[in-house]
């Protein structure tokens, strides 16, 4: 598969024509920058932003020399004024944006929107390393945004209910580029419950895709046993033996794409090991990937979400095959509520490219104050919001 190269991701260094009378510089970021970088964040976000890549002077290292990363900087008469992060999984040839920033006094002139699209031209024209690029933006933002980035070709795909808490809980939105021609590659036809295809519905409306087949799937929870004991291990290697698990297909629920565990979870025999996503300091989770001898995974994956809430995650999220409704039912009797699709997501091995089904597990009552939202994104999250409430009424009629 096509990576960036050593070198290569380096070719950007160039004048940014922003306005009429502002011309910045646009070019890779260095190691030397590290400092300057993580001044820069701060001065916006005042000391409270999340991500390892720009708080953990390790992973900054790390990906301002992998290849695999694009890092590109705004500067002007010798400071940082933006910054945006591209990473590529090259064996699906996808692509995430994310950790856009833009000091205060030069925004409002498109700069950030100028500097993704620089990214996805060269990322998907120049170097040919990736199909498809992600983004997950907060809802918070302005709709001119929103509608900067329709103009760059995201499209709206699902939405994420209070996947993050920082001052606030925030409801961040999936928007995904597509190169032209890449959903002409996706398995048509995807086996859905009932429950998926709700959220399936939207986008099929919204790029005149075909209808799914809906399959009803019954699950039952085997008999009542005693709780999983779980012991917690946090080190370098789990993300190396997960790896290495995932690759030798040891594992479910192992497509995560650009995300990694940093946590294993596994009960003292390593009959159940989950792998978890984990950032304590917003509260975001997702399962990485899952291995059990168990015979009830939905009681296994009710466990492992009850143990993630205790670990004090608030938001839990799991990524399933849209050709599977036996999980997806499974996931959906464990709390695990759709919430978007996210269609031609995995590369397979015959080219084709398979949709996929993304569904949290949200520890705390939704918040949906102050949000900005499109027309699909607000279809989404009504979506969500009726499957939400109709899972809580099940709960309720259920109760003994």
């Amino acid at each position: 598969m096509n990576s960036l190269g050593e070198t290569s991701r380096h070719e950007i260094n160039e004048k940014l024509h922003v306005s009429d009378d502002l011309e910045v510089t646009l070019r890779v970021a260095r190691e030397d920058d590290m400092e300057r970088i993580k001044s820069l964040y701060e001065l916006v976000y005042g000391g409270t932003y999340t991500l390892p890549e720009v708080n953990d002077a390790a992973k900054m290292k790390w990906a301002l020399n992998d290849p695999n990363y694009l890092w590109l900087l705004n500067e002007h008469e010798g400071g940082l004024v933006g910054s945006v992060i591209f990473v590529v999984d090259p064996a699906n040839l996808i692509g995430k944006t994310f950790a856009g920033v833009v000091v205060p006094s030069f925004r409002g002139n498109k700069m950030m929107v100028k500097s993704i699209k620089r990214g996805i031209h060269y990322l998907t024209e120049e170097k040919n390393c990736c199909e498809l690029i992600y983004a997950v933006v907060r809802t918070f933002v302005s709709m001119g945004f929103h509608r900067d980035l329709l103009d760059l070709g995201f499209i709206d795909t699902g939405i994420f209910p209070n996947v993050r808490k920082l001052k606030l809980y925030e409801t961040h939105g999936l928007k995904v580029y597509y190169r032209p021609g890449v959903l002409a590659k996706r398995k048509n036809h995807p086996i859905l419950t009932p429950e998926s295809d709700r959220i399936y519905g939207i986008i099929r409306d919204m790029l005149a895709l075909e209808m799914a087949r809906v399959e009803q799937v019954k699950v039952e929870r085997l008999a009542e046993r005693e709780h999983l004991q779980f012991e917690i291990e946090k080190s370098k290697d789990v993300e190396w033996e997960y790896y290495r698990e995932r690759d030798k297909g040891e594992l479910m629920f192992s497509f995560f794409p650009l995300h990694y565990p940093q946590i294993r979870l596994s009960t003292a025999d390593r009959s159940t090991v989950v792998y978890l996503h984990y950032q304590e300091n917003d509260g975001y989770g997702g399962i990485t990937g899952l291995k059990t001898d168990q015979d009830d995974l939905l009681w296994v994956l009710s466990e492992t979400s009850n143990y993630c809430e205790s670990m004090g995650v608030t938001y839990l999220e799991l990524l399933l095959p849209a050709r599977d409704p036996h999980y997806q039912k499974i996931a959906y009797e464990a709390h695990f509520i759709p919430c978007a699709y996210f269609p031609a997501a995995k590369l397979e091995s015959d080219g084709n490219r398979l949709d996929y089904v993304v569904c949290c597990n949200t520890f705390v009552p939704p918040h949906f104050k102050s949000l900005k939202l499109t027309e699909f994104t607000r279809s989404y999250l009504q979506a969500f919001f009726k499957l939400y409430t109709e899972r809580l009424w099940e709960d309720l009629e259920n109760a003994q």
